[in-house]
């Protein structure tokens, strides 16, 4: 049952963490160019690590990143390339580091599957302690993956604080998850976990964007505050202004002065908030095992 699988992950979090934080070495601390790329619940880590690393990293998607010339630009300026999958095996992913590893550039993995075709293409592989799914659905590594960052980019050894979600009602009744610098990894983690778990349409944005045209689209809407005080400060001004027309607003703040145990928390929030959903809802698989198209979109995604 998906309830009875995020429960354990869930409870068992708080060591992975500490696992995945002691096993990890901070081998990305100085490097100052890194190109992060991954998708999915990968691509929402590498906007974290994008927000987080000092200007140093660009979050980059791996399909685009192959063909847009960019590659070749990073490698005579020196970039790595960090390359994000848990499994190993998501085919954009992958061609993108075996194309970087043949002209040249170096690749690190973080991946939990040593054995991947991803961690083949590897010049140095980051290990997750933890690549395991919750009836299909990606939970805790994510979080596993969070923290990993952390430590390998930034030399951060962050935590889970902040256990109490209070009302979840937000989870579910957002039309649009909206956030900023390292929160709109988060936003965009929630509406990945909504689109999976309930085959929902849920949108996420940019906060800076969201303002300027989605506002007038939606009336329920959370946002995700960032640790930077003047970007937190925005959006509750934000909120204030939409709550006095009306609109049905949410705030997860921040709940940490750290932007990494931020990430990692929020995105805690959002896994209890899901599980909270689930055991309401009588909810007993993602929603995606069951769609028409399921065999063949997993063949374009990952090699398998």
């Amino acid at each position: 049952m998906l309830a009875y699988s995020l429960a354990n992950e869930l409870h068992a979090l708080d060591e992975l963490v500490r696992r995945q934080v002691e096993d990890t070495e901070p081998i990305l601390a100085s490097t100052e160019c890194i190109y992060v790329i991954g998708s999915g619940d990968s691509f929402a880590a590498a906007l974290a690590v994008e927000a987080l690393s000092g200007g140093r990293a660009i979050a980059l998607d791996p399909y685009d990143v192959a063909r847009s010339g960019i590659l070749e630009k990073g490698l005579s300026r020196g970039c790595v390339l960090l390359a994000l999958s848990v499994g190993g095996r998501t085919r954009a992913v992958v061609e993108s580091a075996r194309f970087y590893r043949e002209i040249g550039g170096r690749v690190y993995a973080v991946t939990a599957n040593l054995e991947s075709p991803l961690a083949r293409w590897a010049d140095y592989i980051v290990e997750l302690v933890y690549g395991g799914l919750a009836e299909g659905i990606g939970a805790a590594r994510h979080v596993v993956m969070l923290a990993a960052l952390a430590k390998a980019v930034s030399g951060e050894k962050p935590q889970i604080v902040g256990r109490s979600r209070g009302n979840c009602s937000w989870f579910r009744r957002a039309e649009i998850f909206v956030g900023s610098l390292e929160s709109f990894s988060s936003a965009l983690y929630a509406s990945l976990k909504l689109y999976e778990v309930y085959g929902s349409s849920v949108r996420f944005e940019r906060f800076e964007q969201f303002l300027h045209a989605p506002i007038y689209s939606v009336h329920s809407v959370t946002l995700f505050e960032p640790v930077d005080n003047e970007a937190a400060s925005r959006i509750k001004l934000a909120a204030q202004a939409m709550k006095e027309t009306g609109m049905e607003v949410h705030v997860v703040e921040a709940v940490s002065s750290n932007g990494w145990s931020n990430a990692l928390s929020q995105a805690y929030t959002v896994l209890g908030c899901l599980y909270e959903a689930v055991v309401s809802d009588g909810v007993s698989e993602p929603a995606y095992r069951k769609h028409r198209g399921l065999k063949k979109f997993t063949e374009l995604i990952y090699y398998v």
